[in-house]
């Protein structure tokens, strides 16, 4: 188990936390913290306004390790948020005994608290840990699916066919107007959304437009009338649009793309909104981290464009806003009406949890 991982769940779990540090948690100040003497791994607070700068670790296997734990320790001195600060090392007990005593004797003599954690402990509490999340928020929904829908505004692409034709109803066939073929993955992958966002239905043999579908092309942008096909991809949602697409994913019918949006907001959540990938290469710990909370397996590519196209979707929708940084990772923020959006879809899950365990003995009495 890797320390990003270890990270997340004592940091969710603050009592065991406290236990582990024999420090008394009122508030987590700070994680991550970015100074001139290192990257500071977090820092609590007790009560009494004193604070613990916390150098996490997991296993202690070699010198080489020690040495450079024991020196960025060191220079985590030079660095206080409060008058009151005491510095710590935490890590796993499993370490082997000689490299054990090393660290109790650096900790004498620098006067630094020297702690540790069990790491089986740990791993059993993660994985009670992203257990509870989902029974928080009431039924557990399938588990995230991958597909090559990069925007929500590709219905323009799906949906004009039945403008063009004038028709409720199509062919196969004419449904994929706009593609190579019906039986292209490219032309499935849309249909599948809008499908899934309920705009049309099928018998496998027929696309039939719907109310909500109707109601999307009555609102297309003006421009996609006069545009080329290759065109319609890249012209943006209307307003109305946009209303109508967030009326319908919250709805309580829960199809492959709202799934990957609720779980998306969940993701914002975990990590605090503090990293999404630009890069289809990442941190690995961050792969294992995700990987956990969906409860999937994915590699490194599958995720990267999961976890970016859903994100475009939620953008689309002003759910969550991306902060360009230039470097390795972005930064997101849930919005007012993400939070809103997020609500609804606990109280939803909520509530169907309920009626699946309504009691009825009352009716016996």
């Amino acid at each position: 188990m890797n320390e990003a991982l270890v990270q997340w769940t004592l940091l969710n779990n603050l009592d065991f936390l406290g236990h582990s540090l024999r420090f008394d948690i009122a508030a987590k100040i700070g994680q991550e913290i970015a100074t001139d003497f290192g990257r500071i791994d977090f820092v609590v607070e007790d009560f009494k306004k004193h604070q613990l700068i916390v150098e996490l670790e997991t296993l202690l296997g070699t010198r080489g390790k020690l040495d450079y734990r024991f020196n960025q320790v060191s220079n985590y001195k030079n660095v206080k948020f409060s008058e009151s600060t005491d510095y710590c090392i935490l890590y796993a007990s499993e370490t082997p005994r000689s490299n054990r005593r090393l660290v109790s004797d650096f900790g004498t003599k620098n006067g630094v608290l020297i702690r540790t954690y069990s790491l089986n402990e740990v791993k059993d509490l993660y994985s009670r840990t992203v257990n509870q999340l989902s029974l928080s928020y009431g039924l557990a929904l399938p588990r995230p699916k991958n597909y090559t829908i990069c925007y929500l505004r590709w219905l323009n692409k799906i949906l004009r066919p039945f403008w063009d034709f004038r028709r409720d109803a199509l062919k196969r066939s004419e449904a994929a107007l706009y593609f190579s073929s019906p039986n292209t993955t490219n032309f499935k992958c849309y249909s599948r959304l809008a499908l899934d966002f309920e705009m049309v239905e099928t018998d496998g043999h027929r696309f039939s437009i719907t109310p909500n579908g109707r109601e999307y092309i009555a609102n297309f942008n003006p421009s996609v009338s006069s545009s080329r096909p290759r065109q319609l991809p890249a012209i943006d949602l209307m307003n109305e649009q946009r209303r109508l697409l967030l009326r319908v994913l919250t709805n309580g019918n829960w199809t492959v793309h709202k799934v990957n949006i609720y779980w998306f907001l969940r993701f914002v959540e975990v990590t605090n909104g503090k990293w999404i990938p630009n890069y289809r290469r990442f941190g690995r710990e961050k792969l294992d981290l995700v990987n956990g909370l969906f409860g999937v397996t994915y590699k490194m590519r599958t995720m990267y464009e999961l976890l970016n196209f859903t994100c475009n979707f939620c953008s689309e929708l002003r759910l969550v806003d991306r902060i360009k940084t230039g470097g390795t990772y972005d930064r997101i923020y849930l919005t007012p009406l993400g939070v809103e959006v997020n609500n609804i879809f606990a109280l939803d899950l909520q509530a169907k949890k309920s009626r699946l365990n309504l009691s009825f003995e009352y009716l016996e009495a």
